[in-house]
């Protein structure tokens, strides 16, 4: 049985794509099973280095590793996954599974962006050693009738003549890369089916594959369809002439009609999504010529990069993977525009059947904090997967033991920082002893009433227009009803900061747009000196937060002009990352 059942089906979706011959699709309700949890309800990720004293030939995780101990570290990983959800148990002997490799680029003449200022991007794409690894364990293992490594490359196409009249001979399926053992997919597919004859391993380009157009549905009944919104008279939405919600994608049909999909990404910092794992991998099943164009993810791209990520959301909702495999022998860091940015090594490899939970471990592994994830909190909304770390089972070592500090891409600061707040305003002048308040919700404040502000509802209920596009712009929220406040009007904000530990400090961040700013922190205020106060982890005022109760208040003066007073903030290391170990008052940041 295929991993989808389609319940509606028409012809072709001419009206929607025209001139483009497609099966439109409905997606149904198979995704209500929820991922398999080791027990407690709790999913299970699993997780290995290459210093794991249980590897036959243990190394160091910044070490270049051979073919063979990379296939230790990943076969290590996945048979850690004890829960129902391996890959053991998922994929059957009559399975079609699907390998969604990341490759962005290749090492072929026809690119210009593997070798890239004198450097090899090997860190852009996935390891061909991990490919072939989890290919082999599959064989072994199960014993399924196909292995289908699968991906819609941006390459030329063997035999197509570029613009100086040059035809092109290699392109990513079939070029080799040193540094991944010599391997090429055609030369890993030719050499698994020359060894056994129970498994088909072969190769599919989801760019000349069909179009199937997939129409996104709510199965978890969450009331949510999709996040995106799309430009005026966009194929995929609804109104000619204003900006509309996204109804569905043009996706290659093979990575619906297969039984099991697994996304295989690297570990990489990205310049406009923070970073790229296992759901933007999955930009790649998109199929740009059902578009009209050619080997493109523009589609995906739509308004602001907050709006790029809700389209990632809105993907892996239709495509919900059934398993992801992400690893970093080669990453990439300090990602600028487009592709290049640093290569490193780093040895692990998570793995699972919760997509979004084996996501959120990779943040931890790289050194971020998934609550500050939106793209995850979107998931999790949804009920695609679980994001919070204290929810998440882990099998291997703590993940603190393997994790390293990725430096974020170039001007991208994408950590959506804390959105529940008491707030309370506007009131015609501030209060003398502002320091000092400590408010529960339903209080009276001088005319006013503390409420609850939920930064997280104002964002999702915005349109992701192009203005702003940065998505350090986007993490700004509006405060409700400032736009129509008097200048000099105030609000105040409350928080209270819960810790276990006694050795916690930290960097107050807050970003605001349209007023001034004053921060009191357990009765005392905060110095903030500079203006304007933008939402970036630059130098900013420490904090030691005591064990127990912290309480931070924020006090905001509306500036001239209409527009809304903008706030973001976030309690944070020296990189701009959540602290962990803390809890929020009110309640609901994860």
């Amino acid at each position: 049985m295929k991993r989808r059942e389609f319940f509606r089906r028409s012809g072709t979706a001419g009206s929607l794509l025209a001139g483009t011959q497609l099966v439109q699709i409905v997606r149904p309700d198979a995704a209500k099973a929820a991922p398999a949890d080791a027990g407690g309800g709790k999913p299970l990720v699993s997780i290995c280095g290459s210093n794991d004293p249980q590897l036959r030939n243990p190394a160091p995780l910044g070490e270049h590793l051979t073919t063979g101990q990379v296939r230790d570290v990943v076969w290590l990983a996945l048979d850690r996954d004890t829960s129902p959800g391996n890959l053991r148990q998922i994929v059957k002997k009559d399975s079609w599974v699907i390998l969604k490799p990341n490759i962005v680029t290749c090492n072929a003449p026809s690119m210009n962006d593997f070798p890239a200022e004198g450097v090899l991007h090997y860190g852009l794409i996935t390891d061909l050693r991990v490919m072939k690894a989890i290919a082999e364990y599959l064989v072994e293992k199960v014993g399924p009738k196909r292995i289908s490594i699968a991906e819609g490359g941006v390459w030329p196409t063997v035999g197509e003549k570029g613009r100086q009249g040059q035809v092109y001979t290699v392109d990513g399926w079939n070029c080799t890369y040193e540094e991944f053992g010599g391997l090429s997919y055609r030369g890993i597919a030719a050499e698994l089916n020359g060894k056994q004859k129970t498994t088909n391993v072969d190769i599919i380009d989801l760019e000349e594959d069909q179009g199937v157009y997939v129409k996104i549905t709510d199965p978890h009944d969450t009331g949510i369809v999709s996040y995106q919104d799309v430009t005026p008279g966009n194929k995929d939405g609804t109104s000619k002439d204003k900006w509309s919600k996204r109804q569905g994608f043009s996706v290659s049909k093979s990575v619906i009609d297969c039984d099991v999909l697994i996304s295989v990404p690297v570990m990489k910092t990205h310049s406009s999504a923070g970073v790229t794992l296992c759901l933007k991998n999955l930009m790649g099943c998109l199929h740009s010529p059902s578009y009209g164009i050619k080997r493109s993810k523009a589609p995906v791209h739509q308004g602001s990069q907050l709006g790029l990520i809700r389209g990632i959301a809105d993907l892996s909702c239709v495509l919900a993977p059934d398993y992801a495999v992400v690893e970093s022998f080669w990453g990439t860091e300090t990602q600028h525009l487009g592709q290049n940015g640093v290569n490193l090594n780093h040895n692990v490899v998570v793995a699972g059947r919760d997509v979004v939970s084996v996501e959120a471990v990779t943040h931890l592994v790289m050194g971020f904090n998934p609550l500050d994830s939106d793209l995850l909190r979107m998931m999790n909304r949804k009920k695609m997967g679980e994001w919070n770390p204290d929810s998440i089972t882990i099998s291997g070592p703590p993940v603190k033991s393997l994790s390293r500090n990725f430096i974020r891409a170039a001007n991208t600061y994408f950590a959506r920082g804390v959105r529940k707040w008491l707030i309370a305003g506007p009131l015609p002048k501030p209060l003398e002893k502002a320091a000092e308040l400590k408010p529960v919700q339903g209080d009276s404040l001088t005319g006013a009433s503390w409420t609850l502000l939920d930064g997280d509802e104002i964002i999702d209920a915005g349109v992701n227009v192009s203005t702003p596009f940065l998505l350090q712009k986007c993490l700004m929220y509006g405060i409700p009803g400032s736009d129509k406040a008097s200048e000099g009007s105030i609000y105040y904000l409350a928080l209270r900061i819960l810790t276990p530990r006694k050795d916690l400090c930290g960097q107050l961040l807050v970003g605001l747009e349209g007023g001034e700013l004053k921060a009191f922190y357990n009765g005392r205020p905060v110095n903030f000196d500079r203006d304007p106060v933008p939402y970036n982890p630059t130098p900013i005022p420490f904090i030691k937060l005591l064990e127990g109760e912290n309480m931070l208040v924020l006090e905001l003066k509306k500036g001239k002009g209409d527009g809304n007073l903008k706030l973001a903030a976030n309690v944070c290391d020296l990189d701009g990352d959540r602290l962990p170990d803390i809890t929020y008052v009110p309640k609901g940041e994860g």
